[in-house]
């Protein structure tokens, strides 16, 4: 496991474990940035540049193949595909049972970035919501 991997699951968790005693209809959509100080929309117009987490040599947002990405989010956080053609082409993932949300940026070469995630997600909130939230 990388330091990307690491910090990307250190901070999902430590956002999971915070909220986690809240039902999940109770906790308000909130968004982070998957890079602080960078706006997930500034972040989906350089994702295409940036090389794979395991080999990046500055902080960036976790990059993976598509099912490096996918498992992690559905093993890790019980995340599943909510909508794959969200705002400026990203996929929106969410868990209803844990209130998790993560917007994932899918590239050309069967990669993606994660570039948000949140909390506060439920199936009966609108998608438009969590792309609102995170800026896009």
């Amino acid at each position: 496991m990388t330091r990307a991997d690491r910090i990307v699951r250190l901070g999902l968790a430590g956002a999971v474990a915070l909220l986690g005693t809240l039902p999940a209809a109770a906790q308000p959509v909130q968004a982070w940035s998957a890079m602080e100080g960078v706006e997930p929309a500034t972040l989906l117009q350089d994702i295409r540049d940036m090389p794979l987490s395991e080999v990046a040599i500055d902080d960036q947002p976790y990059c993976a193949d598509d099912f490096e990405i996918a498992f992690t989010l559905s093993h890790d956080f019980g995340e599943e595909p909510i909508e794959t053609a969200g705002a400026q082409g990203t996929e929106l993932w969410g868990s209803d049972l844990l209130g998790t949300w993560t917007l994932v940026a899918p590239r050309d070469n069967e990669t993606s970035c994660i570039i948000a995630s949140g909390v506060g997600y439920s199936d009966d909130e609108g998608v438009d919501t969590y792309f609102t939230v995170a800026g896009l």
